[in-house]
């Protein structure tokens, strides 16, 4: 008998607790939940183990299942399933989750991929180089220039080396110019296809020469004896597009007792002497650069002037821009508007050939603590500018506003009778070429240093190579085109 009456009472139970609503059974867990708490708060008030910083520090850590859940947020849970009225212990009894899901974007494979397919990808498209990739394709160059060996040495001239360039098309000519007035075509592979322009001897330096675009066979040249000239490689046809003892429009050559020629501008603007009785060159041209595009020829003399012209030598615009002698004019790559020209006042500056009236024209001026040898836009996109002066700078500025961003102390010193020394990009990736003239005064100096070519990396402005020879003992001086990526180097 009893144990049907037990039976009766358990299924009873049975069937008042399958009766119970879900917010009935939450209320039951809720009270059970505070009191497991409350007796283990007790036993940890009691245990001293626990007070202030003592115990172990994982046990300290408060589980986000103790922590308390908004009253709202219970009261619509269990609203809905029963009334229970008011929940004033819900706040201390359930648990919040304060830890927020992380969201992780969404990264495309091109960003995470080290396929060089996908760099390039990259790069054509503008979007930012990562430092790995770019140093692993820099390394690859870098390693190429640390096998190359001296090959063939030359020594055409009576005089030193002032300028060099490589050939547009063909890798294996160079062309060279001299103290003297000399410019010999150089074929690197074949001995017997050097070629030979006789300058005037003493005074005649070539300060920069430029294969002509519209036909290689020509060499743009600007000399100290005051022309820039259009040089027959075969000594045939050779023309001069400029000459300083030539009056121009608007313009009177005149010469006096006090032993001058003096060039007089009609307007009164601007007045320059040609030649002295003292000292007969005191007027010629340092700098030139052709621009194929404009059909357009740039030349900059030692008084700081800017003279444009035509492939037929019409004066376009002729005005000082410079307070000092233009070393290097160069139109940019990118764009076949902008001109950059750099001078020996400490400055470097930009123009726009469309627009240049006079020294208010400017768009860019970067400024220096030394005169300036060289400005040369990078040859693999022309976005990047780099600038050599006459003390142990160099320096690489960023377009589009040409802000400076780094400064690399390198030894290069100038010296009135040495060809000066001009860093230039490599055509294959922004990696600076310069020639090494070491100096004690320089930090890091060490006996028996060598005149060096030194390869400097301008996203760290670290020297990642060098190249020597110990048959080469003068100056080096570089040159390096798009048409290959070998140095070439003659001593001074």
């Amino acid at each position: 008998m009893p144990e049907k009456v037990a039976k009766k009472r358990k299924t009873k139970v049975e069937n008042e607790e399958k009766k119970e609503t879900y917010s009935k059974r939450l209320r039951k867990r809720m009270m059970k939940t505070k009191e497991e708490d409350s007796s283990k708060e007790d036993a940890k008030n009691n245990n001293p183990l626990h007070d202030g910083n003592h115990g172990d520090g994982d046990n300290d850590k408060i589980d986000p299942i103790d922590q308390s859940l908004d009253t709202n947020i219970i009261n619509d849970r269990i609203g809905n399933h029963g009334d229970i009225g008011t929940v004033e212990h819900v706040e201390d009894t359930l648990p919040q989750f304060k830890c927020e899901p992380k969201i992780h974007g969404f990264t495309p494979l091109a960003y995470r991929s080290q396929n060089l397919v996908h760099f390039l990808q990259q790069y054509t498209s503008g979007q930012k180089r990562t430092v790995k990739l770019k140093q692993s394709l820099s390394s690859t160059v870098v390693n190429m220039i640390s096998d190359l060996q001296l090959c063939r040495n030359a020594s055409p001239f009576d005089r030193r080396v002032t300028t060099m360039e490589w050939h547009p098309i063909n890798p294996n000519i160079l062309a060279v110019g001299s103290k003297g007035g000399d410019i010999m075509l150089w074929d690197t592979a074949n001995v017997n296809n050097d070629k030979m322009i006789q300058g005037i001897g003493a005074g005649g330096i070539m300060n920069a020469i430029k294969f002509w675009p519209s036909d290689y066979n020509f060499i743009l040249s600007a000399a100290v004896d005051g022309t820039v000239r259009l040089n027959d490689v075969d000594g045939r046809n050779s023309r001069i597009l400029a000459d300083t003892m030539n009056p121009h429009d608007n313009k009177i050559l005149a010469s006096a007792l006090d032993g001058r020629v003096t060039l007089h501008d009609v307007e009164g603007r601007q007045s320059n002497i040609l030649a002295d009785t003292y000292n007969f060159y005191d007027f010629w041209y340092c700098s030139v650069d052709v621009n194929d595009k404009r059909k357009m020829v740039v030349a900059g003399d030692n008084v700081g002037n800017t003279q444009l012209m035509t492939y037929e030598g019409k004066q376009i615009f002729n005005c000082r821009l410079h307070k000092q002698k233009v070393t290097h004019a160069e139109f940019s790559p990118r764009e076949e508007w902008l001109l950059c020209t750099s001078s020996t006042d400490q400055t470097v500056q930009f123009w726009d050939v469309r627009m240049m009236k006079d020294r208010k024209s400017s768009l860019y001026i970067l400024k220096h603590e030394k005169g300036i040898n060289s400005a040369y836009f990078s040859g693999t996109d022309g976005c990047r500018l780099l600038t050599t002066d006459q003390g142990n700078q160099v320096r690489v500025y960023r377009a589009p506003d040409w802000v400076l961003e780094r400064k690399i102390s390198h030894p290069h010193r100038f010296f009135q009778h040495i060809t000066p020394i001009k860093a230039t990009w490599h055509p294959l990736q922004d990696l600076a070429v310069i020639g090494r003239y070491p100096d004690p005064k320089f930090p890091g100096y060490h006996d028996g240093e060598l005149r060096s070519i030194d390869i400097l990396d301008v996203e760290t402005g670290d020297l990642v190579t060098s190249l020597s020879d110990p048959s080469s003992s003068g100056l080096v001086c570089v040159s390096m085109k798009y048409c290959t990526w070998e140095p070439v180097h003659v001593s001074l």
